[in-house]
């Protein structure tokens, strides 16, 4: 890992703990705009984009960074202008910030976007023009982790003050400025997933991971789960629990939904079981935790598989006449909808299939009661002299395999079908006797 990162930079510092690091991310700062540029009649709030850089100070890491080729972060000369917030991070745990150190050797992007924010209850309902509140929204591509932040603006110490004079102010915010030209600020509330997106077989279970930390523990949190699919929502689970003893509350909403009341408290962690997966319940779920004045969320996508059964039918392709024969590839119970199928053959001579492009019909979708779905493929395959011991192939491709499923047939010469319906005979009758022997024993 070298000192920069895809979307900003990396400073590690050496600490008798092991190894700290100060991440430099470009954001966005999200707002609500106004007039022609921010709001149109009818359409809503609109909302503007300024450029900003998230500083977070001191992460602490694993100590296997190299610190030969370290360039420390160095801020521009303040400028009114700039969209500087530095965040300290001194009383709770940034997790999985090694994932924030490896995304440029992982080639991640880590987007960012910090807005205003409005803490819940008397003692935020009216904060001082120096006490601002902002959320910062962290998101690593590929669905690692994703952190909300709520951070919470920090005095200038008087000792930096220029000459005992005012400090500059941001011109957008109006807020102090440090004499390196930031908005000091203090991370006092996370909530976090490590898992962004993850997938559930049909009939088993899953974890959704979600967890927060604190500053300053409050006397009760507030935990609720709800999913949102194809435009409706439903409460999954809440939960409240208190620090004094009160035992946890937890009120299940879906059968088979449960969270640990012990890890709540002690933990943070507040993931999501659900056993018995449904395809209802695939979709979004968010994860809204409250503590105090402070509530944040993460949303996290379930996607449910289920692998597709593959048969042909008839089980045996023997030529009695000219007659065509119908060979049918089944792909039954199978989610999500996007299937794929295709035909090949391989006459006794070739060496390599050959794909089946003319003549193949497909039925339409059947969905079943349980959410799956069903698909049928056929060919017609005409008599020839050189088709005995020719091959027809299905092979079937879904979004819940690994590799793709083959189900073959070999035509068969109409005397080895009939050897074979001999044998079968004789051996029928000889159990038919063997049967009869034992019952009149």
């Amino acid at each position: 890992i070298q000192q920069v990162l895809f979307w900003g930079i990396l400073l590690i510092i050496p600490s008798p703990s092991g190894s700290v690091a100060d991440v430099v991310l470009a954001c966005s700062l999200v707002e609500e705009g106004g007039g022609m540029g921010g709001r149109l009649a009818g359409a809503g709030a609109l909302f503007t984009r300024d450029e900003a850089t998230l500083v977070l100070r001191d992460l602490p890491v694993t100590a296997d960074e190299s610190l030969d080729t370290v360039t420390p972060f160095a801020p521009p000369a303040p400028d009114p202008e700039n969209l500087i917030f530095e965040a300290t991070v001194t009383s709770l745990e940034i997790p999985e910030a090694d994932s924030l150190l490896h995304a440029d050797c992982n080639e991640q992007e880590v987007t960012c976007e910090i807005s205003r924010y409005f803490p819940r209850g008397p003692e935020g309902t009216e904060p001082s023009p120096e006490d601002a509140f902002f959320i910062g929204s962290l998101q690593l591509e590929g669905g690692g982790v994703s952190l909300t932040l709520v951070l919470r603006t920090q005095p200038i110490p008087a000792e930096q003050e220029e000459d005992g004079g005012r400090p500059l102010r941001q011109s957008k915010l109006d807020l102090p400025l440090s004499p390196s030209g930031t908005i000091l600020n203090e991370v006092v509330f996370v909530v976090f997933t490590r898992l962004q997106s993850l997938t559930a077989p049909l009939g088993g279970s899953a974890l959704i991971d979600c967890g927060y930390k604190e500053a300053t523990p409050s006397q009760e949190v507030a935990l609720e789960w709800r999913l949102q699919h194809k435009g409706h929502g439903r409460r999954i689970l809440q939960l409240r629990a208190g620090r004094e003893g009160e035992e946890p509350t937890v009120h299940p909403e879906r059968e088979g939904a449960s969270v640990e009341p012990g890890l709540v408290l002690e933990e943070g962690n507040v993931s999501l079981t659900l056993t018995n997966v449904k395809v209802a319940d695939e979709g979004t779920y968010i994860c809204t935790v409250g503590s105090g004045v402070y509530q944040a969320q993460q949303v996290i996508q379930l996607h449910i598989t289920q692998t597709p059964s593959v048969t042909l039918t008839p089980n045996q392709l023997v030529f009695q006449d000219d007659t065509p024969q119908r060979v049918i590839c089944h792909c039954d119970h199978y989610y999500p909808l996007d299937v794929q199928v295709e035909w090949f053959s391989l006459s006794p001579s070739a060496s390599e299939p050959v794909p089946i492009s003319n003549g193949v019909y497909f039925s339409s979708h059947r969905q079943h009661s349980d959410g799956t779905y069903s698909l049928s493929a056929y060919i017609s395959v005409s008599p020839s002299e050189d088709l005995t011991g020719a091959t027809f192939s299905c092979i079937v491709s879904h979004h819940s395999l690994s590799e793709p499923i083959t189900a073959s047939i070999t035509v068969s010469a109409p005397e080895e079908s009939q050897l074979w319906s001999m044998v079968g005979g004789v051996l029928s009758f000889v159990l038919f006797l063997f049967g009869l022997f034992m019952l009149l024993r």
